[in-house]
Formats: structure tokens, C-alpha cells, sequence
């Protein structure tokens, strides 16, 4: 089953609809059209098995095997259900909730007792396998229970420092930015990550900030971005030079 991130963190109950083998309902599993219908089988006296003897020039050999009349079961049906063909068993579709964890990860095996196929001839009914699969999403990657981001940092802020907002799994939240951060810098935000499978406490969400040059400036903006790289071209000659 395929699951969303946001579905593997915080946990979801889905119905699904599975197809299955059931209990013949009109016999209950037995095979037979009612219990007059069920006899000790001739062939092997109920025991299921019979013996066969085999005359060779060695001497004379017994083996013993399954009835081949009752298929070593003991009973022998004279007449069959009609619902179900004499299997015990009819083909339909069932609904079932199933819960996932918080925390679930790739590969997570949930098993549903007695949501699996039913048993031969009225036996107890199996188990139910799901393996759960990771949708891709569209802005987080997720490594073990931390989840990771890119997201662009106006070239102001990442050199006077400020707050920007930032996507998380439950919404937007803030996120500090230090003065003079670089590009591709990447900064962390405790226990906004998976929650731990069967355990207390988060993982962290790892945030990498991607400076952001802007492409359109007015006659301004340009004549204050000369004025910096000015006095920045002043400050690196008086070091070189005293």
C-alpha cells in the first residue's frame, strides 16, 4: 500500500477492500449440502490413509499412503453443497479498517489477524500481510526519521540575518536565519521530523537555504548594491595596504 509522508508521520486509518476466500456460509465450511451428506469414507475406514501390498520376486512389500477417495481427510461427501462446489469456501470481497502507526517507514509489514483466507473444510481463518510504500513528495526527503527541505533565502536577509517562513509537515513555521549565512547552508529545526515508530519524541527537519539573487532591480537598488561593492572594494585594499 502506498501511503503519503504526512500519512507516515502522524499515522491514518484506511478501509480497504481485499479479495478473499470465506467460509461457505449455506455449510459452514464442510464441503457438504448437510451432515447426512458426510460418511466415514469405505476405502480407507475413516483412517484416512491405506495400505497397499506389492507381491516381488524379493518377497512381498506393504506401503501406506493417503486415501485417494477422501484425500487422506477420513470423511467421504456423498453430496455436495451447491453454494460452494464442495470446496468450503466461496470467493468474495471484504471490507477492512486498517490503522497505521505514526512513524511507519518504507517496508513496514502490519499484520491483521484472521483478515487472511479461510481454512480448508471449516479451518481457522489466516492472517492478513500489508507492506507499506513512501509516496515521493514534493518538497521533503525523508532519511530514517528526519525529513529535509530546500528553500530560498532572499541575499538580505542571509546577510543581515532575520526570520523567514518555511514549509514543515504540520504547516508553515519560523525559522532563525543568522547574519552572513552562505548558500547551501543548512540549518536545523528540533523535532520537526517523524515521530519515532512505538517510541517517544521526534525527528529534526534539516532546512538548506539557497541564497536568492534577484533578477529585475530598479535604478535604486543598483546604484545602493554599487555603493556596497565600493565600500566593500575600499575595506579588502586598506587591508592589503594599510
Amino acid at each position: 500500500m502506498e501511503i503519503t509522508l504526512e500519512e507516515a508521520a502522524f499515522g491514518v486509518e484506511k478501509e480497504i477492500t481485499i479479495p478473499r476466500n470465506e467460509q461457505c456460509p449455506d455449510c459452514k465450511g464442510s464441503g457438504a449440502a448437510d451432515e447426512d451428506s458426510i460418511s466415514t469414507c469405505p476405502d480407507c475406514n475413516g483412517s484416512g490413509y491405506v495400505r497397499r501390498t506389492q507381491r516381488t520376486h524379493f518377497g512381498i512389500f506393504s506401503t501406506s499412503g493417503p486415501c485417494g477417495k477422501c484425500r487422506g481427510e477420513g470423511k467421504y461427501i456423498k453430496e455436495e453443497c451447491k453454494e460452494c462446489d464442495g470446496t468450503g469456501l466461496v470467493h468474495t470481497r471484504k471490507k477492512i479498517t486498517l490503522k497505521i502507526p505514526p512513524g511507519a517507514e518504507e517496508g513496514t509489514n502490519l499484520r491483521i489477524a484472521g483478515a487472511g483466507e479461510a481454512g480448508e473444510r471449516g479451518g481457522t481463518q489466516g492472517d492478513l500481510y500489508i507492506v507499506l510504500h513512501m509516496k515521493q513528495h514534493p518538497v521533503f526527503e525523508r532519511e530514517g526519521d528526519d525529513i529535509h527541505a530546500k528553500v530560498k533565502l532572499p541575499f538580505t536577509v542571509a546577510a543581515l540575518g532575520g526570520e523567514i517562513d518555511v514549509p514543515t509537515l504540520e504547516g508553515k513555521a519560523r525559522l532563525k536565519i543568522p547574519p552572513g549565512t552562505q548558500s547551501n547552508t543548512v540549518l536545523r529545526m528540533r523535532e520537526k521530523g517523524i515521530p519515532y515508530l512505538h517510541n517517544h519524541g521526534r525527528g529534526d527537519e534539516l532546512v538548506e537555504v539557497v541564497i536568492e539573487v534577484p533578477d529585475h532591480l530598479t535604478k535604486k537598488q543598483k546604484k545602493l548594491l554599487e555603493d556596497f561593492a565600493k565600500e566593500g572594494s575600499k575595506g579588502i585594499l586598506g587591508k592589503v595596504f594599510g
